[in-house]
């Protein structure tokens, strides 16, 4: 990865990937070390840590793992738990002077579990917020606009920063969710990227970082586009192009993948934008141009 100012948090300690999952489930140390220091070499910044169910059914393990990460890397680490308790365990574990004295970060809060702020008595962490989620008139409801998705930041963002628990703007970043397009036909993609534009020119989010699940866009296409190329990188780096300019500055991705800023006449940006500026099916049969041979 060689995008100037663009945050890497690596994705693969998670058991989401199955070679992940396999290291996990036989708690192979060594392995996981062996996978982490890999990321770090590649260009993670931040390193994510989700062991599943281990968190709960054998927290020990998650202190050991935690232990033998920080035994090899000096990179932060992010922890991917939406339990207070888990985080309590990974924030009593985390040593930020084996990090360089840098803080951890939190994943996440919402509107939905605004319970994880009390864990600031703890240490200090950077904290990822959740905006595609809401709480309005006591009912939990998904957020389905852009407009939905801004305003929930904006909202969260305020809260926290004048709560008096000792966050900077730089501490927080808001989760933008981003879905896969091979399904995509209630224009998400679009959405997100009017959600980051909304959110980026907020004068009152100033300093705040934004974020997507970047590997998420390209689940369950071909690995191959027309032109040779790898679909799924080319896609996040399409989606990448277009919205850095509004704001997105970090994303959960792999480490590794080639991610760049593409020129207007690249044959996936091209097919990119044209996609996410149709609706319905019409977008994925546009974004089947893309690999489809003739």
């Amino acid at each position: 990865m060689s995008i100037p100012n663009l945050t890497l948090i690596g994705e693969r300690i998670n058991p989401g990937f199955a070679s992940s999952k396999a290291l996990l489930n036989s708690e192979n140390l060594p392995g996981l070390q062996a996978l982490a220091v890999d990321q770090v070499t590649k260009g993670a910044h931040f390193l994510t840590i989700n062991v599943g169910d281990k968190a709960t059914s054998n927290p020990a393990f998650l202190v050991k793992l935690i232990e033998a990460l920080q035994a090899v890397v000096d990179v932060p680490l992010a922890f991917d738990y939406p339990s207070r308790p888990v985080q309590e365990i990974c924030l009593r574990t985390y040593d930020p002077a084996k990090a360089c004295g840098r803080k951890p970060i939190v994943n996440s809060i919402s509107e939905l579990r605004w319970d994880m702020i009390e864990l600031r008595k703890l240490c200090p962490f950077r904290l990822v917020v959740m905006a595609s989620e809401r709480l309005e008139n006591g009912k939990e409801l998904s957020n389905r606009t852009a407009e939905e998705i801004a305003l929930t930041a904006h909202r969260s963002v305020e809260r926290i920063l004048n709560d008096g628990g000792g966050f900077a703007p730089d501490d927080l970043i808001v989760d933008v969710s981003l879905f896969p397009m091979a399904s995509d036909t209630e224009g998400l993609t679009k959405r997100t990227l009017e959600a980051i534009r909304l959110i980026g020119s907020d004068p009152d989010l100033r300093g705040v970082h934004l974020l997507v699940g970047l590997s998420n866009l390209g689940i369950m296409l071909p690995r191959q586009a027309r032109d040779g190329s790898r679909l799924s990188t080319k896609l996040e780096s399409a989606f990448l192009t277009l919205s850095m300019p509004h704001g997105l500055d970090t994303i959960l991705g792999t480490p590794g993948r080639d991610y760049q800023l593409l020129p207007d006449d690249d044959f996936v940006l091209s097919g990119f934008k044209e996609a996410i500026g149709l609706d319905g099916f019409d977008t994925l049969l546009k974004l089947r141009e893309l690999y489809q041979m003739d």
